[in-house]
């Protein structure tokens, strides 16, 4: 079997049929992934590169067990054992791979209404599916309402002096004043937002996550950050990753997603008001994350630039844009 030599540590942890190749696929910002060829059969090997802990991986696995075990109008991720038995191969350094069967789809398009809409469907499917679950393990990841308490040591001072950094951050000096004073408008709402019904989540339940046979959700992916929060916290990360300053018919999409979530899981109505407040805590969450990342070496500081426009403008439309919505 001839493979790239920077995954045969990772291929070697798992029986393969000839012929076996492997191919390059999009990764996303916190994982590698790579297509294998094996046989008749095609695998997705991902190799997580935004932690190592374990304990994260098998949880993740758990919840797609339970969820496979459902009649679901779509696939979700399954784990292949390795030799050892364990869905999760830890390398020598201690870095963590999976091995899935592939689901076979397209990425979806944000510009295709229909696929829109059976997003939409397919988050409401899936917010009845994971409130069905029970995992013995119990969630790793904190809620979104918690901000305050994950970014403890990314507090207002340290995300701020990250502007002075390069004179590239310094011209989105007024970017990061705006989301820190997001920041504090927020954290007074999150008591009010942590006594909303809670569950299970994906947690990050983005058009990338996903893939479409002709205008349908066919599989759900990448269920890395599930955890429990509040119920209307897998909406409002959807709807502000459609939030695009790029793209100024946003707001249809947007309307479009909401559709085909509520048609399917009509939200009560103090769920409903709430969705403003957690796209914003989605656009903080995303800006801290990557403040982090850029802290610790792991992104160059024009990843945190993008990040810093993209929330900023996000956490403006909603405050000047989101009442004219009318849910």
């Amino acid at each position: 079997m001839k493979v790239h030599t920077d995954f045969d540590s990772y291929l070697a942890q798992y029986t393969f049929e000839a012929p076996c190749e492997v191919e390059h696929r999009e990764s996303g910002m916190n994982n590698t992934t790579r297509m294998i060829k094996s046989g008749n059969g095609r695998y997705v090997l991902r190799i997580y590169n935004n932690h190592k802990d374990a304990d994260i991986a098998r949880l993740e696995h758990e919840v797609l067990g339970q969820l496979s075990r459902q009649e679901l109008p779509f696939q979700v991720p399954v784990p292949v054992r390795n030799m050892l038995g364990e869905t999760v191969s830890i390398a020598e350094d201690g870095t963590l791979s999976a091995l899935f069967r592939y689901i076979e789809g397209e990425r979806p398009s944000a510009g295709n209404p229909a696929q829109l809409l059976s997003l939409g469907r397919a988050a409401a499917q899936l917010t009845s599916a994971l409130s069905r679950i029970s995992p013995e393990g119990k969630p790793l990841y904190s809620p979104y309402y918690e901000l305050e308490t994950t970014y403890s040591e990314m507090d207002e001072a340290a995300f701020l002096s990250l502007s002075d950094r390069t004179e590239e951050l310094k011209a989105r000096r007024k970017g990061f004043d705006r989301l820190q004073a997001e920041r504090r408008k927020l954290l007074e709402e999150c008591e009010a937002l942590s006594r909303l019904p809670k569950q299970w989540i994906h947690g990050d339940l983005v058009l990338n996550n996903t893939v479409v046979r002709g205008d349908e959700i066919a599989g759900v992916l990448d269920f890395e950050f599930t955890t429990v929060d509040v119920r209307p916290m897998e909406l409002a990360v959807i709807a502000a990753d459609l939030i695009k300053a790029e793209n100024p018919s946003f707001a249809e999409k947007v309307k479009t997603l909401l559709r085909g979530y509520l048609q399917s899981f009509p939200l009560p109505e103090e769920e409903l008001v709430s969705l403003p407040l957690l796209m914003k805590l989605r656009f903080l969450d995303v800006a801290l994350h990557f403040a982090v990342r850029l802290r610790d070496g792991l992104d160059g500081t024009d990843v945190l630039c993008g990040i810093i426009d993209s929330s900023d403008y996000g956490c403006t439309w909603i405050n000047e844009h989101w009442e004219e919505m009318e849910l």
